[in-house]
């Protein structure tokens, strides 16, 4: 199963993403909220977003929800700085809504879910209509 991080600029609204997705999980896998700055001001730090990285990293790898521009950019950031027995293959950023886009991969993560098959079964959040 994948691990998830949610990375958000609020680390109140990420921990309340969390909380939502918790409901929906079918499966113990990690959740791990990467959001927030060390002086908990609002915004993301590449080296707290590493952290939780490390925290959710399962053998199938760990899947990044990020909320805006540079929550995505910090996380590109994180996955350059990780070393050791991470394989940086199995890291990627979703390109989808974050509450949405968590829901969906919360409900469908199992042991047979491949990192590459979450990115396809999402690739379409992009352009979801809510009407």
């Amino acid at each position: 199963m994948l691990g998830f991080v949610i990375v958000s600029h609020s680390k109140k609204l990420a921990h309340e993403v969390i909380e939502l997705c918790n409901e929906m999980k079918r499966y113990d896998f990690p959740i791990i909220n990467g959001s927030g700055t060390s002086g908990e001001h609002l915004g993301s730090d590449p080296l707290i977003i590493a952290e939780a990285i490390k925290k959710a990293y399962t053998k199938d790898g760990v899947v990044i929800f990020g909320d805006l521009g540079s929550s995505i950019m910090n996380s590109e950031l994180a996955i350059e700085f990780l070393e050791g027995d991470y394989d940086k293959d199995k890291i990627k950023i979703m390109d989808a809504p974050l509450v949405e886009g968590a829901i969906m991969a919360m409900a469908i993560n199992d042991e047979k879910l491949t990192i590459h098959e979450l990115v396809d079964e999402l690739k379409d959040f992009k352009i979801l209509s809510k009407i």
